[in-house]
């Protein structure tokens, strides 16, 4: 689950997502430089976030330029890794589609009651609300499941995924990154979106256990 080849596929085969650098070992770079690159790149607001972890461990979103909380930003996503990305921030609705099998699945958007989609939104219940179908247009929709079944297949993703993406004011799509294996907890989304589709949660287990045996 690596974030940069992720977004370079994803930018190599049309699929439009956020400019982004990445910074490998935190001792190779002055914070003047990171700053300066950030700056000339597509400024700030940026996301710093590690490369390869998921449920949003060890983001930070910067509001503003600020070599202190630059460094406090880097210093925690370098705890979790030695591969780092600073990506452009793009205002708009977060929105999520599961991939299983050869299927996009019910959109869903992801409203967190204050701040953003952290780790502490998406693992406590209450803390976030979930609009499932996402109250979209109708276009935007068929866009998105037709953008994230593309991304499941360009990064060689089986049986199942959840494409995240940040939708803009004037509908525009940015695919931020490919989860290559959802959760399936109770506030999980893969499950939400299948109930959608008529699917229960012990239908949508064996769902992806028949797709998981048919690749042996």
């Amino acid at each position: 689950m690596d974030k940069e080849y992720s977004k370079a596929l994803m930018k190599f085969n049309g699929i439009k997502t956020p400019g982004w650098l990445t910074f490998c070992d935190y001792k190779n770079y002055s914070i003047e430089e990171i700053n300066s690159r950030i700056k000339n790149a597509f400024g700030y607001p940026t996301v710093i976030k590690p490369a390869d972890e998921g449920s949003t461990v060890g983001l930070t979103i910067l509001i503003e330029e600020n070599e202190h909380d630059l460094e406090n930003a880097l210093e925690l996503a370098f705890s979790y890794t030695n591969k780092i990305l600073a990506e452009e921030y793009i205002k708009g609705r977060e929105i999520t589609v599961p991939v299983i099998g050869e299927e996009s699945y019910p959109v869903i958007e992801i409203k967190p009651k204050e701040g953003f989609y952290d780790y502490e939104h998406k693992y406590s219940k209450g803390k976030t609300e979930y609009v499932c179908p996402a109250e979209i247009d109708n276009q935007v929709e068929i866009k998105a499941k037709e953008i994230a079944l593309k991304a499941h297949m360009i990064l060689g993703c089986e049986v199942y995924s959840r494409v995240d993406f940040i939708l803009t004011e004037s509908n525009e799509l940015y695919c931020l990154e490919v989860n290559t294996l959802p959760g399936m907890t109770d506030t999980s989304l893969v499950p939400k979106s299948a109930l959608i589709s008529g699917i229960n949660f012990n239908q949508l287990i064996e769902k992806i256990i028949k797709l998981s045996l048919n690749k042996i």
